[in-house]
């Protein structure tokens, strides 16, 4: 199975370039008009980059994600059902701007978590699944959307 990098990655990281060399020839220049136009565009090549950023960090816009993840940080091995429980309580107050992850399974051996898409329309699968050996949380694992 072979495995490629996807077209944005090249195409930011050929923005990083041209920027580079943009910048470099605002440098060399004399004119302050041509300056300002390869400056200009200098940013505008970083476009790319920017997209590939939020692209990868989506919690860094998207308060709902950001929320979810720090409910998964705040999780720790060891911890019981009931823990895990005030710690969702804590991270989701009654009344809060964020609502609260459905618990979708509910197993002695098993908790899974999804993300509650509220007023988005993505099917936001983003899950937190917990394995739980005698009562506590033995490993915990984060599945992006």
């Amino acid at each position: 199975m072979s495995s490629s990098i996807h077209p944005i990655f090249v195409v930011a990281a050929l923005g990083v370039v041209a920027s580079i060399i943009l910048l470099v020839t605002v440098f060399k220049v004399r004119s302050k008009g041509l300056k300002v136009i390869l400056a200009f565009l200098a940013v505008l090549t970083l476009a790319p980059l920017g997209l590939v950023v939020l692209a990868l960090y989506p919690e860094w816009l998207d308060a709902r994600i950001r929320s979810y993840k720090t409910f998964y940080e705040d999780i720790q091995l060891g911890m019981t059902r009931d823990e895990v429980m005030s710690v969702q309580a804590k991270v989701y107050p009654e009344g809060s701007l964020r609502v609260k992850p459905r618990l979708i399974v509910d197993e002695a051996d098993h908790l899974t978590f999804f993300m509650h898409p509220e007023t988005s329309a993505e099917p936001d699968c983003e899950a937190i699944i917990l394995a739980l050996k005698e009562g506590k949380v033995a490993s915990k694992t984060y599945s992006p959307d």
